[in-house]
């Protein structure tokens, strides 16, 4: 009898084993849905007006490229946008009147529960096409519809902006401080929402939380690109993302936006690491001529087309 226990005994012991080792795969596979987005404004920065980031982490499947909207209706806007085989989709955007939007997934809302989208429902580049403040933005929160966490800003206020299942919108508002999010809900009357919480979205949080809190004379956007580039909690959890392994979600772009209120014009930082390319930077400065039909061959290409949502 115990030689027939035995064998079975070692079958359960390796079925739970099996069990465990999917149920870490799954685990690892929902914290690759993470992006860390943060703003300051007001005495919070160097010269007044606002900063805006996001640090753009995904699967190293996207091409992220640059390109400025013309649509034939509304304003112009810049846009990140990412590329692969399910189509494109605008990850960060600013448009000619100095509202900039970023985005980060809600990554403990199952995906196949995120999607609401309806006849009224609003998205990024309907924000920018159709706003020209962050006020503007907050008159529309009844409007959104997907799961996911937005932050926008214009020349005098940053907003972070939490939307739950169920066109349930709550934003957070500043004219003087910081904001933060990563992938989980911070609102008190969302929390709930926050059923299983990945360790990258609560240790990026925590630490970029850390250091937005360091700077006591105004955060600059240099301080913001150092931010960016933290690699304080490893190749999984940091802000700036290597990737434990190959196929391992990493940090493919890193988008910041400066409107200062000090006379100077908004200035766009940004870097991307596309898959297999070597990395590159740029500084824009988004003046009145910035927003003038170029010539092909800029920088940043120009498109009238209107490009799919991810």
């Amino acid at each position: 009898m115990k030689q027939l226990q035995e064998p079975c005994m070692r079958s359960i012991k390796n079925l739970a084993l099996l069990i465990f080792s999917a149920a870490l795969a799954l685990s690892a596979a929902s914290e690759g849905l993470a992006c860390t987005l943060w703003g300051a404004a007001g005495g919070k920065t160097e010269n007044g007006g606002t900063i805006i980031a996001k640090n753009r982490d995904w699967e190293p499947t996207q091409i992220q490229d640059l390109k400025k909207v013309l649509p034939l209706e509304g304003f112009r806007y810049l846009g990140l946008f990412a590329t692969d085989g399910g189509g494109t989709g605008l990850k960060a955007g600013v448009n000619e009147k100095g509202l900039a939007v970023v985005t980060a997934t809600a990554s403990t809302i199952p995906r196949s529960k995120r999607s609401g989208k309806d006849a009224d429902s609003i998205s990024s580049p309907e924000i920018l096409k159709s706003c020209a403040s962050v006020d503007d933005v907050l008159a529309m929160l009844d409007r959104f519809c997907n799961a996911d966490f937005y932050l926008v800003a214009d020349k005098t206020k940053v907003a972070v902006i939490e939307v739950a299942p169920g066109k349930r919108a709550v934003a957070r508002v500043t004219h003087n401080g910081a904001l933060a999010q990563t992938n989980h809900y911070q609102e008190s009357t969302l929390s709930r929402m926050n059923r299983k919480v990945s360790a990258s979205s609560q240790v990026r949080y925590e630490r970029i939380l850390e250091l937005l809190s360091e700077e006591g004379n105004g955060l600059s956007l240099e301080d913001f690109i150092a931010f960016s580039e933290d690699r304080e909690a490893g190749p999984d959890n940091s802000i700036w993302r290597t990737g434990g392994s190959p196929a391992r979600t990493r940090t493919l772009a890193t988008w910041i936006f400066e409107n200062p209120a000090n006379g100077l014009p908004p200035s766009l930082y940004l870097k991307i690491a596309n898959p297999d390319q070597p990395q590159k930077t740029m500084r824009l400065v988004l003046d009145a001529n910035f927003w003038e039909p170029r010539p092909r061959g800029d920088k940043a290409a120009e498109t009238g087309e209107e490009k799919p949502i991810a």
